[in-house]
């Protein structure tokens, strides 16, 4: 599963407004130099961003002291900001520090479940999932105590957590968490956003894995439709599942179905990744075997010749992958009659044993 970064989208939601400051001179101030950081960051501009939030920081120190609610805020939206950029070093400390002011006013609950998430967000990009975990139950806890438990931030906690089940291979916890979150998202009219097509994926994953592909492909083209028209439709991630797609369609015998899909992973890894990638070999393979289950052996043939050149380069010829695609491929040339051909490929891969 790729969960590269996927924790990002929902930190970007997350940023906490500056509101609620005691009427003083420097209100005003303040709050100008908060737009402005904000506005700084969403135009990219994070180095900015960071220095109007420290400045803002600074004037909250200075008039509410150190422990007010506001520094907190302000902390927390220091460290999104850190986050973005990939500086959890910088970041950690901010979100402990504002969820330990927090912890002394009521009414912050939602505030903490909010700088929880960024937390375990941050914990989960980094593959400490063992910190991660606990912190998104506590955040829902919050969400499910204050009422909000359907909110679309619960839904994109539930979601996080499913990911640190899915990726454990947890899937019978992973699956009712993702469920719960897509019923949130069609509640709270978000039903085509691009959270939800990464959730539906994910499900979509996990009924594969199990060989529910009656219930894997729907879910897999209904994540597709929306990535098409959000915006989404090169990323990684698409194309992966354009690949689950075609894989399962293969399985079902839907040739002509799976044909177009499993093209267009292969020119799109071709493109992003150059043409020795191991990954580029493994998708010219897939689409080989689609011919092969085909007997379109003449399509077939240039795709296994290229994922035994891109493997035996990056892994050399004694590798059990390299073996086994030459295996696959000297069968199919048996199945063509073109024995000596065949014979030549298995004594290669004898040779290399």
């Amino acid at each position: 599963m790729n969960t590269a970064k996927t924790a990002s989208i929902i930190l970007g939601g997350l940023i906490l407004s500056l509101s609620g400051l005691p009427a003083h001179a420097q209100q005003q101030e303040v709050d100008k130099v908060a737009a402005d950081a904000r506005a700084a960051r969403q135009n990219g501009n994070y180095a900015e961003a960071v220095t109007l939030y420290k400045h803002a920081l600074e004037i909250q120190e200075g008039t509410t002291g150190p422990e007010s609610s506001e520094v907190a805020t302000s902390l927390n939206n220091l460290a999104v900001l850190y986050q973005d950029e990939s500086l959890d070093a910088q970041a950690e400390p901010l979100y402990r520090r504002s969820i330990a002011i927090w912890e002394k006013y009521p009414g912050t609950d939602m505030r903490i479940a909010a700088s929880l998430g960024n937390l375990a967000a941050l914990y989960h990009d980094a593959h400490k999932d063992v910190e991660a975990e606990p912190l998104y139950n506590r955040a829902l806890g919050i969400w499910e105590k204050t009422g909000q438990l359907e909110s679309p931030e619960a839904a994109s906690t539930l979601t996080s957590l499913g990911d640190i089940y899915n990726s454990e291979g947890k899937y019978g916890e992973a699956e009712p968490l993702y469920n719960r979150a897509v019923a949130i998202w069609k509640k709270t009219g978000q039903p085509e956003s691009p959270e939800t097509a990464t959730t539906l994926a994910r499900l979509g994953d996990i009924y594969r894995s199990q060989s529910k592909y009656d219930q894997a492909g729907p879910l897999y083209s209904h994540a597709l439709a929306i990535w098409e028209t959000t915006g989404h439709s090169e990323s990684a991630l698409t194309i992966a599942t354009f690949g689950s797609l075609g894989d399962i369609y293969r399985s079902q015998g839907r040739y002509a179905e799976a044909e177009p899909l499993l093209i267009k992973v292969l020119a799109a890894k071709e493109k992003t990744l150059g043409p020795d990638n191991l990954d580029v070999a493994a998708s010219a393979n897939d689409l080989a075997l689609l011919y092969n289950c085909e007997e379109k052996y003449a399509d077939a043939e240039p795709l296994y010749r290229k994922a035994v050149q891109i493997r035996e380069k990056n892994l050399g010829p004694q590798h059990p992958d390299v073996v086994r695609t030459r295996e696959i491929f000297a069968a199919m040339l048996r199945q063509e009659g073109r024995k000596a051909e065949a014979q030549a490929i298995e004594t290669r891969t004898e040779k290399t044993n």
